[in-house]
């Protein structure tokens, strides 16, 4: 990819748009009168993240010598942030009822696979902890 006109974004911008449409709009809401209130707020805050990274990856990124780029650059690396730190505190919220379990099973099947590709994928990594979470839920706590 010599091209300079080719960013490392953009390249898969048209899959990331294709992505975005199956992100969900909002967090369901728990059947179970609020139980699971606390997740689904978090939840909510890591679907608002996911959403605007996906937006700003499928759009056009700002050539890395244009003065904008680095603004753009910070604002996707304070989402990410905010997306990695919504699963942490997911994983530390016990869901309680099936809509909780399913809220944390879906954001696993749409960011475990590809964190597990890193060799230094670890106990630590709020992925990880975000499925022992849902395991120890699921078992009731154990």
């Amino acid at each position: 990819m010599n091209n300079p006109s080719i960013s490392r974004r953009s390249v898969l911008g048209a899959s990331l748009a294709a992505t975005a449409a199956a992100v969900p709009v909002a967090a369901s809401s728990s059947p179970a009168g609020g139980q699971d209130a606390a997740l689904l707020d978090v939840l909510a805050r890591y679907w608002q993240a996911e959403r605007a990274i996906l937006a700003m990856e499928a759009g056009t990124e700002p050539p890395f010598t244009a003065p904008e780029y680095f603004l753009w650059e910070s604002r996707l690396d304070r989402l990410i942030v905010d997306r990695e730190r919504a699963i942490a505190q997911m994983a530390d919220i016990r869901a309680m009822t099936a809509a909780g379990w399913q809220a944390k099973a879906r954001i696993l099947e749409r960011c475990l696979p590809p964190r597990l590709r890193f060799p230094d994928a670890g106990l630590d990594d709020p992925e990880i902890r975000l499925a022992l979470s849902l395991a120890r839920d699921v078992a009731g706590g154990a």
